[in-house]
């Protein structure tokens, strides 16, 4: 299993709080250049098992879960501490 740090997010409406993320992406873990990749994609991996998601903000790390709104949609979300976090809302745009 491989883990992925995500350090840049993709939104339909980056100005909005309520979009949902449609890419995040990162370095690649063997540090040959970047990842990015569809949140669909990234659920997938996560429920499979194959890759694990972080974020580290400052030295702050957060795993990334997946979660399903109240109409069905999976998304993906940092999980710290005991709880649900929106880290990767603040995160840079990736190019």
């Amino acid at each position: 299993m491989a883990d992925y740090r995500i350090d840049c997010i993709n939104k339909s409406d980056r100005s909005s709080p309520h979009e949902r993320i449609s890419h995040a992406g990162g370095p690649k873990p063997d540090g040959s250049g970047r990842w990015k990749d569809t949140v669909p994609n990234i659920v997938r991996f996560i429920e499979q098992g194959t890759h694990r998601f972080y974020t580290n903000e400052s030295g702050s790390v957060a795993w990334v879960g997946v979660r399903t709104s109240a109409n069905g949609n999976k998304f993906i979300q940092t999980y710290a501490n005991g709880a649900w976090k929106d880290n990767l809302l603040a995160l840079k745009e990736c190019g």
